[in-house]
């Protein structure tokens, strides 16, 4: 062997950028080279994003991200029923990510339960309503993001045109009654939607599509739709009111975080979905499952959701028709049926407004025999019965369908309690038709 002198030693030349990391010593390293020879010198997407990246704009660090575009994410606009604790972590998230168009409602006001699991209330907050409060925490969040809170019951207050103009559709609300009507407005639509709600230490988060696969009222058993009834049923209010506070279901933040993450990751991949002819493969949707997380055994799992055979849930309204002159408070329930029998051809006298509620139309006290109008939806809140005569409780009547012959056929919708931009299913011969308010967009949606 030779001395030490006589051995070369090998010298690694490692060549590193301003953070630190290893630049390859070959440039063309992971460029494409055709058989000719002929490197592909042609910017890729995420080429592009680093060139476009502004350390001045603080969401310019999605631009890096692999598969969300933040142009698609930007222009996006979200709608969330609930702005409870949950319905805080999902909002958060939305305004971190960038979320061009938040759109959310809840009814209720904020408690002292609420502040131990609510990131976006404060003490000094109880009594407000919680949309007014969380859209005035988010501005301070992202002064550009364009909010519209809504106090309102997803149901009756807010038209269907509304959830229609919607890219997402996001439910994190706490009751079984309001999912099941959630359900129903987006299969009349025909749009999936993401479903969220959490324990003491579990959670879950699905994904529905009423459309092509399993919806929520697939996975309904008969206690839960008992449970859906209860509150509605006259002599059993003050009951489910006193079991609701007793069995009243215990939460915690670190559950409605979870969650709340999970559930916006899975909205930017169906907002990916609603804005892209092509999104990218690996933001693929689980349409049909929900992610359960138990907190004990078991943990996490995928739980595959069947259709059920003969599931109401699935009913889909098909094309709408728009009415760009017709609003809720220019149009009468006449013109509205007499313009579906023009588009059904049929007589007038042939069509009818099936609600799938029940209308409360009059009120009917037998003390005083007083009798007036009263539109307001059975299951609505702040249901109003006293005799506006003597005080008493009065009789309510109901009408789940209406025709051109109902004696209140001129009045305006809105006078009937319908909401700006609503939507109407109206049947006629053997057809129907869906059709839209279309005049209230402009002011609705603030379309100039």
């Amino acid at each position: 062997m030779g001395s030490e002198e006589d051995e070369e030693e090998e010298i690694i030349v490692i060549a590193l950028d301003d953070d630190g990391n290893e630049i390859p010593e070959d440039p063309d390293e992971g460029l494409s080279v055709d058989a000719d020879g002929v490197v592909d010198l042609t910017f890729g997407e995420r080429d592009f994003r680093r060139m476009e990246y502004d350390s001045d704009d603080r969401f310019a660090i999605y631009k890096l991200m692999a598969h969300f575009r933040e142009d698609v994410v930007r222009e996006g606009r979200i709608f969330c029923a609930g702005a409870g604790a949950l319905g805080n972590e999902v909002l958060k998230n939305f305004a971190l990510l960038g979320v061009g168009e938040l759109w959310f409602a809840d009814f209720d006001d904020i408690d002292f339960s609420n502040l131990a699991k609510s990131v976006l209330f404060r003490p000094s907050d109880v009594g407000r309503p919680k949309v007014q409060v969380a859209a005035e925490r988010l501005a301070l969040m992202d002064p550009d993001l364009h909010l519209v809170p809504m106090s309102a019951d997803i149901r009756y207050d807010i038209g269907m045109g509304v959830y229609r103009r919607m890219d997402v559709l996001t439910s994190v609300v706490d009751s079984v009654d309001a999912r099941v009507g959630f359900n129903r407005i987006a299969a009349a639509l025909g749009k999936p939607w993401l479903d969220a709600g959490i324990g003491e230490l579990s959670w879950r988060v699905a994904c529905w599509d009423p459309a092509g696969g399993a919806c929520y009222e697939c996975t309904m058993d008969d206690a839960m739709r008992y449970q859906q009834h209860l509150p509605y049923a006259p002599s059993c209010a003050p009951l489910a009111e006193a079991i609701k506070e007793i069995q009243r279901q215990p939460t915690s933040p670190l559950s409605a975080a979870m969650s709340g993450a999970m559930l916006a990751q899975e909205a930017l991949k169906l907002l990916h979905h609603a804005r892209m002819e092509s999104p990218p493969e690996e933001l693929e949707m689980p349409f049909g499952q929900q992610f359960y997380f138990g907190g004990a055994s078991p943990y996490l799992e995928t739980q595959v959701r069947r259709r059920a055979e003969g599931c109401e849930g699935h009913e889909h309204w098909g094309e709408i028709h728009e009415e760009p002159s017709f609003t809720a408070e220019g149009t009468t329930l006449r013109q509205l049926l007499e313009r579906a029998a023009e588009l059904l051809e049929v007589d007038p006298k042939a069509v009818s407004l099936r609600l799938g509620f029940d209308l409360i139309h009059e009120l009917y006290c037998h003390g005083c025999n007083w009798r007036g109008e009263y539109f307001y939806p059975r299951r609505g809140l702040n249901l109003d019965l006293k005799c506006r005569q003597c005080g008493s409780e009065a009789r309510p009547d109901y009408k789940r369908a209406l025709r051109v012959m109902d004696r209140f056929v001129d009045r305006p919708l809105a006078d009937l309690g319908f909401p700006k931009l609503q939507i109407f299913l109206l049947y006629g011969g053997k057809g129907r038709v869906a059709i839209e308010l279309t005049g209230d967009e402009a002011e609705v949606m603030g379309v100039k």
